[in-house]
């Protein structure tokens, strides 16, 4: 490849909350591991593109140690990792303990807690980013839980979006909330983002906050990836990220797998006419009424092939037929953050997501 064409490429990089760190000496130990140990083997003689995983303890303790923070900028530019993106999703404890609905928590109506962990995730990401960046982006929960009205969430996520623009002009960086649509949220389609973006967000809010794509949650959903995409473009909705991600999908009987997940499970089900028939926040406890003849259930499956029915050959034909046509700019991140589950029996981490990676790159011929 040149480095004409390197220069122009999509960035394809990975999430980092795969790894179970919490704190800052947990994340200090991560990236002196098993990151670098991944960078020599899927990035030898390039960047590699990683979206940090924030929680509330790690931001709280960056946010008063400015020298932490000069510390870990100089650690990812010497070692060509190049932040392109924040997961601010989750804000307690992800790995090693249950965290179901936690995931959500604090909401983004309950207090003003979700919106100080977002600005804060944007100050820290104006600092750590990589100085040529064309843009950079913190992701959180695209609302809450339903029935919660779209009215209630929209003050706080677009006091973070006014934040946004506030940091750009005082810093010059260009960072945007990517607001992520989730099944069982109140904004989990694509539908519902263009109704809160036309209902709420003015233009002048537009360039900085968007919607963090991630394919197998909009999959779960039924969706047609390709139109969800012209839907988002045609309403002037910023796709700030993609997340690339493959989703279980499951014919009828729904059969049960990793019941003791410590994530949630949401489970969609369509009936013959591909009419969207059946909603579950996670495993149904009573068997789904009769007529569904499809699930797909919101559990992450390795990007690449395996014997487990998935959604992969929708997340292949979009990488292959409608990723092309999107800003190069738009990075796409691979989170598959199930691997801890899935290699209980055994397997090796680092060679796994080595294969995603290598998989998705081909799949868009950037190897």
């Amino acid at each position: 490849m040149s480095e004409a064409h390197r220069h122009h490429a999509r960035a394809v990089g990975y999430a980092l909350n795969v790894f179970p760190y919490h704190t800052l000496p947990e994340l200090w130990q991560c990236l002196a591991t098993d990151v670098l140990a991944l960078k020599a083997r899927a990035f030898p003689d390039g960047s590699f593109p990683i979206e940090l995983r924030f929680s509330e303890p790690l931001v709280r303790e960056l946010a008063r140690d400015c020298d932490q923070v000069a510390r870990l900028k100089y650690f990812l530019d010497t070692h060509d990792l190049a932040l392109v993106t924040v997961n601010a999703f989750v804000m307690p404890r992800f790995h090693g303990a249950a965290v179901k609905e936690k995931v959500y928590l604090p909401a983004w109506h309950e207090s003003d807690a979700r919106a100080r962990f977002t600005c804060d995730s944007l100050d820290l990401l104006a600092q750590l980013a990589p100085s040529d960046i064309e843009s950079a982006s913190v992701s959180a929960p695209f609302g809450a839980l339903k029935p919660v009205p779209l009215n209630a969430i929209a003050p706080n996520i677009l006091r973070c979006g006014e934040h946004a623009r506030r940091l750009r002009e005082r810093t010059g960086i260009h960072c945007v909330v990517a607001l992520e649509p989730e099944p069982g949220l109140n904004v989990e389609t694509t539908g519902e983002v263009v109704e809160f973006f036309e209902r709420f967000v003015p233009d002048a809010l537009r360039p900085y906050l968007g919607v963090n794509f991630d394919l197998a949650h909009q999959l779960v959903a039924f969706e047609n990836l390709a139109d969800s995409i012209v839907q988002l473009q045609n309403h002037g909705v910023r796709i700030a990220k993609l997340h690339v991600s493959n989703a279980a999908e499951l014919p009828a009987p729904l059969q049960p797998f990793y019941r003791d997940s410590i994530y949630l499970h949401q489970v969609c089900g369509v009936d013959v006419a591909g009419r969207r028939a059946f909603f579950s926040l996670d495993w149904p406890t009573q068997p789904p009424p009769a007529g569904i003849v499809k699930f797909r259930v919101h559990y992450h499956l390795p990007v690449f092939p395996t014997e487990m029915p998935s959604t992969l050959r929708a997340v292949e034909h979009f990488l292959s037929s409608t990723l092309p046509s999107l800003p190069a700019s738009m990075p796409a991140i691979i989170e598959t953050y199930t691997w801890p589950e899935q290699l209980r029996e055994g397997g090796s981490l680092v060679d796994n997501i080595a294969q995603e990676l290598n998989w998705v790159r081909r799949k868009i011929s950037l190897e």
